[in-house]
């Protein structure tokens, strides 16, 4: 058992994209439930996030586990919630290795002829590459947003510019919600999925959730249409075409990041920056989502996560996990308790 039939009555902290995964599940399943942000749905590091829905090289560890399940977890949310601002392009991916990689389920090596027919636009396909036809992208704002509108469907209640405080507890230790800027929230569980805020939250009950920041930069570029087709990945950049005329880049530099475009890609001459953002993603020590109930702690839940838009619907197991009371297997290696 993760926890008893009375977490039916949940806080879920953190309206980032994790946490309104979370919310919509659960608040679908039956449960009743409170979404608190600092901010408004998804305007923290979800927005600032490149998107890329894949297993992005990731081979082993419960994180490929849930990366190579999400795309079919996002087709389901997308019969749940039509329209869902989800794109299935594919992904290539080259010159990350010297050698080529093994390659993981779903994924092939391609040669060159076939990179230029997935990317008419390179100006010299390399000479293999990894082709991952089942990757795609999200607007990641737009699918928080959707999420919290299908909560609210499900009675769902969003406070949104609403700062957490502290976790309350009982005379007994269990929890019994959360004190706000606005006032307390009942409940007999709160899910932290607070990003790199979970662990100040949960530090002053005697929790140590080992999660650091880890900023990454995203880059908003001016492009022709159609200069790339699916979701890029190499040594200088990873770029996917956002609209007719708006690429995104997550990479470092925003100069080497305009050489690389222009150098790559046959009439990217033009291409200019437009802005940029740094997202603060939150980093559990070991790269690894922290997820499950803390036994130190009736009624405290974690849900924290690097990759946390391509493991968002993932949320569907988080809620299982707290509606039902079951433990989830695919979520066993993940809990807090491992370190």
């Amino acid at each position: 058992m993760v926890n008893s039939p009375e977490s039916r009555e949940l806080v879920v902290v953190g309206a980032g994209i994790v946490g309104a995964s979370v919310a919509y599940h659960a608040a679908r399943a039956g449960a009743d439930v409170t979404l608190v942000d600092v901010g408004r749905p998804g305007a923290g590091v979800t927005a600032q996030s490149f998107a890329w829905i894949g297993t992005a090289g990731v081979r082993t560890g419960p994180s490929a586990r849930l990366r190579m399940a999400a795309p079919q977890e996002y087709r389901l949310l997308e019969a749940e919630l039509p329209g869902l601002p989800v794109t299935w392009s594919g992904s290539l991916s080259w010159g990350v290795a010297d050698t080529v990689p093994e390659v993981g389920p779903g994924e092939e090596v391609v040669d060159a002829a076939t990179v230029a027919r997935l990317e008419p636009g390179l100006r010299q396909p390399p000479e293999w590459a990894v082709w991952a036809p089942g990757d795609g992208a999200a607007d990641p704002l737009g699918v928080t947003e959707r999420l919290v509108e299908g909560a609210r469907a499900y009675g769902a209640r969003v406070h949104a510019d609403t700062p957490v405080v502290a976790v309350r507890r009982d005379a007994t230790g269990r929890v019994a919600g959360v004190e706000t800027g606005a006032g307390p929230l009942t409940a007999a569980t709160v899910v932290l999925a607070a990003g790199v805020a979970t662990a100040a939250l949960a530090a002053p009950l005697g929790v140590q959730v080992p999660v650091d920041p880890s900023p990454a930069t995203l880059f908003r570029l001016r492009a022709p249409a159609g200069l790339v087709r699916t979701v890029v990945h190499n040594r200088d950049f990873d770029l996917r075409q956002v609209a007719p005329d708006r690429l995104h880049a997550a990479a470092d530099s925003a100069e080497h990041t305009l050489t690389a475009v222009r150098s790559t890609f046959r009439g990217a001459a033009d291409v200019e920056l437009l802005g940029s953002g740094i997202g603060v993603r939150p980093m559990p020590a070991d790269g690894e989502p922290i997820i499950g109930p803390v036994a130190a702690v009736p009624g405290l839940y974690l849900a924290v996560m690097h990759a946390a838009v391509t493991l968002a619907p993932i949320g569907r197991l988080v809620a299982q996990e707290l509606v039902d009371g079951v433990a989830e297997p695919a979520l066993a290696d993940c809990r807090l308790d491992r370190f």
